[in-house]
Parts: structure tokens; C-alpha cells; sequence
């Protein structure tokens, strides 16, 4: 969603649109602990911390992801694996969590949702929304990034949906 989007999903909802796929290191949990003084001391990298802040900040979370090889992309794996991180302590905790899956194939990033779709609750965030795909999405961007009411609709829905949720 660009910045128009976000006006017209309405004034109750304040989105923060970041990309941290790009900036996080690797998941390592060497870098994670300083075993020398304490093995549940969390060190990580700035960049880490700054990314569980935000995200122990939110109160909700849209998930969008491609599908490669059947699966999430490995970026976002690692995005998941720094935020699940320290086990029964971390950052997706009670966050209410909305995910939509997009590609220019056929599925839509289908097995990429369900993985999703299945490992939310496990890290102990609730899932909001419906199984949300979009195939064949390159034909529903414009190329100045506008979206298609096909798509900014369902996602401007989950976007309230996941709004309620945090209200009520």
C-alpha cells in the first residue's frame, strides 16, 4: 500500500509500512545471547532491536509475502525467527496478525499464506482475516504503484478488521 492507500483506509488506523526483509542480519543465535555472562542476556544487533521494538509497539501486523518454491521466502523466514526469538518472550505475543499472499502465478502465493496461516498461532499472535490471495498481481499494479480495487479493497478490509480487533 502507498501513502494514498493508507488515506483511504481510513483516519482510525495509523499504518507504519517498513521492510526490514532487506536490513536484518542473518538469523544466528550465536548473535542472539552473550552466553559469557548470562544465556538468556539478549545482544543482538541494533538493527534487531530497533525491529522488536516497533514490533512489541504494534498493535497489529499485515503480513504480505510472494511465494517461492512452494514456500514463504527465506527472508521472510528470517524476519520470523528474529521476531519469535526469545522463545516464550518475544515480540509477536499477543500482536493480532494479518497475512495476504501475492504472485504473478496462478496461486497467489497460496502455500506461502498457509505456512503463515499455520505458524501465527503457534508464536502465540492471533490471526484476523481471511485467507487473503492475489494471483497474477503484477497485471493489478499500475506501474506509478496504484492498486487495483481488487486488491486495495480486500487489503483496506483486513486493514479495518484488524483495527476492531485492537479496539475491542
Amino acid at each position: 500500500m502507498n501513502e494514498t492507500h493508507k488515506t483511504q483506509a481510513g483516519n482510525n488506523i495509523e499504518f507504519v509500512l517498513r521492510d526490514y526483509v532487506r536490513e536484518l542480519p542473518t538469523y544466528d543465535g550465536d548473535l542472539d545471547i552473550n552466553p559469557a555472562t548470562n544465556p538468556d542476556t539478549q545482544t543482538p544487533p541494533a538493527v534487531v532491536v530497533d525491529f522488536r521494538r516497533e514490533l512489541s509497539e504494534a498493535h497489529a501486523v499485515i503480513i504480505g509475502t510472494p511465494e517461492y518454491n512452494y514456500n514463504v521466502p527465506g527472508g521472510l523466514k528470517n524476519v520470523i525467527d528474529w521476531a519469535s526469538r526469545p522463545f516464550a518472550k518475544h515480540c509477536l505475543i499477543g500482536r493480532r496478525i494479518g497475512v495476504f499472499g501475492c504472485a504473478p502465478g496462478e496461486r497467489g502465493g497460496k502455500s506461502a499464506v498457509e505456512y503463515l496461516r499455520n505458524i501465527v498461532p503457534l508464536l502465540g499472535a492471533t490471526l484476523v482475516g481471511p485467507e487473503l490471495l492475489f494471483p497474477k498481481i503484477n497485471s493489478l499494479i499500475t506501474p506509478d504503484g496504484n492498486l487495483d480495487p481488487s486488491v486495495l479493497s480486500p487489503l483496506t478490509d483486513l486493514a479495518n478488521q484488524l483495527a476492531n480487533e485492537v479496539a475491542s
